[in-house]
């Protein structure tokens, strides 16, 4: 038989009592917080994963904010462009009222003034900053000027590049902005796969068409040379007015054709290049076909520019002006469309921005429910389980009170 004293009795009912308290004290605070784990040793499974929620939720949250960044930044660049076009256009359409022959020198150089006033616009809109005084179009170099002029006049690009990035998920970046090199600097001349130009000492009054090219296209550069001689009149046949025929010469001096009759308007197809000459060029004229390169959008403005303010009075100098102002308009096309691709990268960028925002908030809506679970209180449950916790540690209290008043000596 086990002995149990009356001090021992109460320091078992003291005990007990301070542990219902210390139960009950727990419950309180879960039920005045809502919140079932308060240290890790409540849970420490549960505490581990409830880290690893909260870890995954502040990544997501900062992912949404670096998606509106990246929208912000976006869409700063898109309105841009967008007025780049409209000054692009702006200048095609000037191009193609001066290169009509109802116009004069005085009117040109009325054009020609417009025509740098858009590109000192253009120079000032690559040079854009945003909100913070970053520029956009200075790749990673955004605290620096990305353009302007040298010494000798020309224009540079200070910048480089590199193509900004912010991560918008766990597994996936998106380009904020393209570096302006790209934009503004390399952009294909005459029709994006070959230029055509005509000779300097021509004296005919042959204008090229800036032509285009077939998938049968071989790049090399090639010229068209024109020759009128009596050996070009066939034998047998009475001699009259001297036809004039041309040859097609490439790089290496290896002749593709040879005297073809010359017909203004006529197509002329050589290695996939397809173009044609109209006027009439004279014995030893030439034009020159070559692989497009790159020129940037000021030197294409500065052409333009330096074409209108040439003066045309005689008959050699009105065909210079039209092939200056042909290529000029079709260096324009080429650059309108450069400035479109960009926007198009730009309106497929903000579509991806929406679809990743969407994949965000449904996973963050996720990560908070299972959160959720496993921190939040079931406050039925508890209120239930603090009413019978309050009514044990009071039944407790009563029971020690009754049994405290009893001893021994009251039975001697």
């Amino acid at each position: 038989m086990t002995r149990i004293s009356s001090s021992q009795l109460q320091r078992e009912a003291i005990n007990s009592m301070l542990k219902q308290h210390e139960t009950l004290s727990r419950t309180q605070q879960q039920v005045a917080s809502g919140k079932k784990i308060f240290k890790p040793s409540d849970d420490p499974v549960a505490a581990s994963r409830v880290v690893n929620l909260k870890d995954t939720l502040s990544a997501i949250n900062q992912h949404q904010s670096n998606v509106e960044a990246a929208r912000a930044r976006i869409t700063l660049s898109e309105g841009v462009l967008s007025n780049v076009v409209d000054l692009i256009h702006r200048a095609s359409e000037l191009s193609i009222q001066a290169n009509n022959d109802s116009q004069n020198d005085e009117t040109r150089s009325y054009i020609a003034a417009e025509i740098v006033q858009i590109q000192e616009a253009i120079l000032n809109l690559a040079n854009t900053t945003d909100s913070n005084n970053e520029y956009l179009y200075a790749g990673s170099l955004s605290r620096f000027k990305p353009f302007g002029r040298n010494e000798s006049g020309g224009f540079e690009y200070s910048g480089d590049e590199s193509h900004r990035e912010l991560q918008i998920s766990r597994s996936r970046s998106i380009v904020v902005d393209d570096p302006g090199s790209e934009i503004f600097l390399e952009i294909k001349n005459g029709n994006g796969t070959f230029n055509a130009l005509e000779g300097l000492e021509n004296k005919g009054t042959g204008i090229i068409d800036p032509g285009q090219a077939s998938a049968k296209y071989v790049a090399d550069t090639y010229a068209i040379v024109f020759n009128q001689s009596s050996k070009n009149i066939p034998q047998g046949e009475d001699a009259g007015e001297i036809p004039l025929t041309y040859k097609v010469v490439d790089s290496g001096g290896k002749v593709i054709s040879a005297g073809i009759p010359f017909v203004s308007g006529k197509e002329i197809v050589f290695n996939g290049v397809h173009t044609f000459i109209k006027g009439k060029p004279e014995d030893g004229d030439h034009f020159i076909v070559r692989p497009s390169q790159n020129q940037n959008i000021f030197t294409t403005l500065e052409n333009l520019t330096r074409a209108l303010r040439s003066k045309t009075p005689e008959a050699n100098d009105v065909v210079g002006f039209h092939n200056a102002m042909n290529r000029a308009i079709t260096d324009l096309s080429q650059t309108l469309d450069n400035m479109l691709v960009a926007r198009g990268k730009i309106g497929a960028r903000l579509n991806s921005l929406d679809s990743q925002e969407v994949i965000n908030d449904t996973y963050r809506l996720q990560i908070r429910e299972i959160l959720s679970d496993v921190e939040d209180l079931d406050f039925a449950e508890a209120v239930s389980r603090l009413n019978l916790e309050l009514t044990g540690l009071e039944a407790s209290q009563k029971a020690f009170t009754r049994v405290q008043d009893i001893s021994l000596f009251n039975f001697l």
